[in-house]
Formats: structure tokens, C-alpha cells, sequence
């Protein structure tokens, strides 16, 4: 009977967090991993990303040879950017290599891997998939299955809950989403038999986005330790191996790179025109009000009086009124005056997310309005990464990123020609890196025009996570083992006895395995796949799937 393995993404984990909660014995499953296997953390892609690491997971390679750089890709020869999805991703997934050799699979939430691919085993959507497509499962069974066994079942939670919803309600919303998950596995693994189950639990990095209070986050380890346990006993398997995709930090606020970025000459907004500064009016006026307690017809009376008389007060009283709402809307003054686009014709760079740890540079030829020409481009790139560096910690006064990167010394493959040009090492810093270039956010404090106080989101990730390997394959009394990402697909392979891709960039982490199993089992290899994307560039959903997955993605502050 083939051996089976649990393979667990318990989202954004990391021993900072992890640890406390196991010394006073909260993660009795967590526990049970680690007193009976081999553990150590797990780093990274970079940048330190859902999407990006996944396709690392999912491909066993380096971003610049599976071509997912960030919640979004970049369309060739535009400045456009979509959605990341599946037919973007270059690389043959494991799961592929292990059916090759008679491994069944189930994969269930696994980020960024719909539309569903023909597969010896079953698929359900998650993360990265929009809540309007009618083929969440596959084969057609499990999704008959689905369909009547949990009705209400949806890949995400809806949009409006986490962008409008309190804490609380946001927290229970994810909560119950991941109980489904769990739930849904636990009775799909009695119908659809499987040899390697593949599970993301994604409660933990969302808290830590979003929740205000380290003891909510500290909630969501607890309840994601309790589903391993569920998903544990449902499945029965030989070996586990609890993963993270990227480890979790607390950060005081926002670094807003896109206003360092325009202020320092790298680019340009449009004006706006007149008619859309009038709309821009109304909504700074409102949300000033609101601020300040009023609603209702009071509220439209002094707003309709201060939106006539604000263009025309004269100097002075111009002056204390906007900084007086400036005071609730940072930036108030900019945003009526300059649109969330770009004037390309006028930019040497731009952003491609809103936690955009990423920037590309608007090379003529490459670009449409490119303006640097493409001789100047390394030293275009040499002087912003200089400048960047020089920039430091409000209350520190230490540089705020730990390294800012040419793309070069990140990526290698053929997916490099639509990378980014600079990639920010910004996960150990006390500020996220934001790149909106439109704020909507109301009662953030800014501290010397770059550093805003959050009211919104939270945490964001660092690089190191973690890995627990336990069971029959796994020795545990390994030594503190450390990892990457990449590492991951090759270890579930060489258990199964597939032959290593020679194009991975992950190795196999033997000093985790039995001696006695490396022994008997030395590791081999086979030829890489070279594979294309499926479907470079084009549009994978329609107008309103696009908008569905964009709109979770913006509540999440992922993009802008």
C-alpha cells in the first residue's frame, strides 16, 4: 500500500510566533510534529510573496524561471498588469511529476493554480481563484460533490467583508472559510483516496494583515493548529510536512514608496481635470466630515457649502483649511490635484503592487513611452538602488530596507525579460512598503511626509518561515535544519522515489531524512521540462471574474 503524505502551508508561520504558544502548550499537533521530526526555517522567494513563493513551491524553481514576480504580471510590451494565475506560471508543477509515477494527489487551496489542470487525483480552488467561476473543483464529481455538500462554498471571502468589516467580523469570516477548507478535505479524502494530500491554510497571514491585536493573532495559530489536528486524523499519513510560504512580522505603518518615488523625479502623475477634481473635492470633504462625527443631512448641507466655496477662498484661509482636513486625509492637497495614473511619458519607474516590494523601469523599446534608453539602464538602475538605500528609519535612524537588489542578482532564467528591474529586501523593517499611488485611508498619521501610521493593516511577512517534517522518512533527531522554499517539491519527490528535474533550483533535504532511507534511496535526476507558459498574456477571466479576484486583492492590500 503506497505510503501517503500530508503536505501543510500553514500561512505566513514563523518560530517568533509559533514558539511561545508551543512552550505553554497551546499546538498540541504542532507539538506532535515537532517532538517526532526534523524542523528548521524555511526562507523565502523574493520578493516574499504568496504568489511568487507558491510558483517556487508548486515548480521547485527561482522566480526567474517560473515568471510570477508579484500579485500581479506585468503584460509584455504594455504597462498593464493582470491578475497572477496559473497559465502564467513557466515550469512543470510537482504534482505532475509525482502522477508520472503513479502518485495520486489532492490539492485544496493551493494559491493561484486555477483554472483546474487534468490531474490523477482532485483540485479545489482557493486563494487567487474568483468567487464567480463555476468550475471550483474538479474532476466533475468532486464538483457535483461540492456543490451539494457545501452550497455555500466560495474560494475566498468575500471582498466587502474584509475591506468594510470590523476585526472581529473579519477574523471569524476567515475563520469559518478555513474550518470549510478543513471540513471539506476531512470528507473528500474517504470519496477520493489519495496518496499526497496538499492543503493551504491561509488564517494566520490574514490575521496577522489585519488584526489590530497580537492576541486575535495568536487565536488564528491556535485554531490552524486544531485543523492540522483534524486534517491529521482525517487523512492518517505516514509523513507530514508543515510548511510556510513566508514567515510574519508586526510593522507600525507604511513606508509610501510611490511618494518618495515622485518626489525624488522617478515619476510623474497626470493633472487632473477640472470635473474630476470636483468629484475628488466632494470625497475629501465628506470624509472630513465623517471624521469629525458628522452624518446625514448635516453633512450634505456643510459639505454642498464648502465644495462651492473651497476653490475660491483666498491664501490664508485656503491654507488652515487644508490642514486642517489634511490633519484626517494625508495628502489631501495631492490627491485633488494629481490623478492615481501615471504620465509615463514622464516617469523613469513605476510600481507594480500596492505592497510593492518591486519596481520596473520604463526602458524605451520595451515599454510603450519608454524614456530611458536602454544604455542607460544599468546606471539608471546602480543610482536607485543607491538612493533607496540611503533611506532610514524614522525612529531608528538605521537604514529601513535590509538590501535593495538589481533584479540580476535575484533571478536567472528565461522568464527574466518580464521581471522587474529593482527588487526591495524591505522584511525585516518596523514599516510596510506601500505603493498605492491612490490613498484612500482616513486617519493615518504621517510622520515626515514617508512614514504613516496604519490604521488598517497590521502585519505584513518576512522571509524566514518555517518547516516541520515528521514520520516514517523523517529523522527526528535531525539537528535545527535550514531551508527554502524551493527545497520543498524536491523532499516530496525523493520520498516517492521520482527523480529529481534537473532544472530545479531546490535540492532535497537529506540532512532531514533517515540516514537509513538516504541510504537506500540515493537521489537521481531526470531531465527539467523547459515548459512555456500556457497562455503568456492572455486574459484568463472575464471582465467580472477579473474584477471579483482584483477586488479581494485590493482588501487584502495586495494591489491598488
Amino acid at each position: 500500500m503506497p505510503k501517503k503524505t500530508l503536505l501543510v502551508g500553514f500561512d505566513a508561520a514563523c518560530w517568533e510566533y509559533i514558539n511561545p504558544l508551543l512552550e505553554q502548550g497551546q499546538l498540541p499537533a504542532v507539538k506532535q510534529l515537532v517532538d517526532s521530526g526534523a524542523s528548521g526555517v524555511l526562507l523565502s522567494t523574493m520578493p516574499a510573496l504568496t504568489p511568487v513563493a507558491w510558483s517556487s513551491i508548486i515548480t521547485g524553481k527561482n522566480p526567474g524561471k517560473h515568471g510570477i514576480f508579484d500579485m500581479t504580471w506585468l503584460k509584455p510590451n504594455t504597462y498593464n498588469f493582470i491578475p497572477a494565475n496559473r497559465q502564467l506560471r513557466r515550469g512543470k508543477p510537482f504534482w505532475q511529476y509525482l502522477n508520472q509515477y503513479g502518485v495520486r494527489v489532492g490539492l485544496v487551496n493551493i494559491p493561484f493554480t486555477y483554472p483546474p489542470q487534468p490531474m490523477d487525483g482532485f483540485w479545489v480552488a482557493g486563494f487567487g481563484t474568483p468567487n464567480t467561476v463555476s468550475n471550483a473543483a474538479s474532476p466533475p464529481d468532486v464538483l457535483t460533490w461540492l456543490k451539494t455538500t457545501f452550497p455555500n462554498f466560495e474560494p475566498v471571502v468575500e471582498p466587502d467583508i474584509l475591506k468594510y468589516a470590523p476585526p472581529a467580523d473579519i477574523f471569524q469570516a476567515e475563520r469559518t472559510h478555513q474550518a470549510t477548507f478543513t471540513d471539506v478535505v476531512s470528507q473528500l479524502v474517504a470519496r477520493q483516496p489519495v496518496d499526497v494530500l496538499v492543503i493551504n491554510l491561509m488564517l494566520l497571514d490574514h490575521a496577522n494583515h489585519k488584526m489590530p491585536d497580537m492576541s486575535m493573532v495568536e487565536q488564528a495559530i491556535r485554531d490552524t493548529d486544531a485543523d492540522i489536528g483534524q486534517l491529521m486524523a482525517a487523512f492518517q499519513p505516514d509523513n507530514v510536512m508543515l510548511i510556510s510560504d513566508h514567515g510574519s512580522r508586526r510593522v507600525k505603518g507604511d513606508f509610501l514608496l510611490h511618494v518618495w518615488l515622485r518626489d525624488h523625479g522617478y515619476t510623474t502623475q497626470f493633472t487632473r481635470s477640472a470635473e474630476d477634481r470636483r468629484a475628488v473635492l466632494n470625497w475629501i470633504i465628506r470624509q472630513w466630515l465623517h471624521h469629525k462625527g458628522l452624518d446625514g443631512l448635516p453633512e450634505k448641507v456643510i459639505r454642498g457649502v464648502l465644495r462651492r466655496i473651497v476653490p475660491y477662498l483666498p491664501i490664508a484661509p485656503s491654507k488652515k483649511f487644508w490642514q486642517a482636513v489634511e490633519q484626517a486625509i494625508p495628502f489631501a492637497r495631492e490627491q485633488l490635484a494629481l490623478s492615481s495614473n501615471l504620465d509615463f511619458s514622464r516617469s523613469k519607474a513605476y510600481l507594480g503592487g500596492a505592497y510593492s516590494a518591486v519596481i520596473y523601469l520604463n526602458v524605451a523599446g520595451r515599454q510603450p513611452t519608454g524614456v530611458i534608453p536602454p544604455e542607460d539602464k544599468t546606471a539608471v538602475i546602480n543610482n536607485l538602488v543607491a538612493h533607496l538605500k540611503t533611506i532610514q528609519d524614522p525612529d531608528t535612524g538605521q537604514p529601513l530596507f535590509n538590501h535593495v537588489y538589481p533584479a540580476s542578482k535575484v533571478f536567472a532564467g528565461g522568464a527574466t525579460a518580464n521581471a522587474p528591474d529593482i527588487v526591495i529586501d524591505a522584511y525585516n523593517a518596523d514599516w510596510n512598503t506601500l505603493g498605492v499611488y491612490r490613498r484612500d485611508i482616513v486617519a493615518e498619521r504621517v510622520r515626515n511626509r514617508y512614514f504613516a501610521e496604519n490604521y488598517k493593516d497590521f502585519g505584513h511577512h518576512r522571509r524566514d518561515g518555517l518547516f516541520v517534517f515528521s514520520g516514517d522518512d523523517f529523522d527526528h533527531s535531525a539537528e535545527t535544519v535550514a531551508g527554502h522554499v524551493m527545497d520543498v517539491p524536491a523532499t516530496l519527490l525523493h520520498l516517492y522515489g521520482v527523480p529529481i528535474p534537473e532544472d530545479f533550483d531546490g535540492r532535497v533535504l537529506a540532512e532531514a531524512i533517515t540516514p537509513d532511507y538516504m541510504r537506500r534511496h540515493p537521489v537521481q535526476f531526470q531531465p527539467g521540462d523547459e515548459a512555456e507558459p500556457e497562455s503568456l498574456g492572455a486574459d484568463l477571466y472575464s471582465d467580472d471574474e477579473t474584477e471579483n479576484l482584483m477586488a479581494h486583492l485590493r482588501a487584502l492590500g495586495y494591489v491598488d
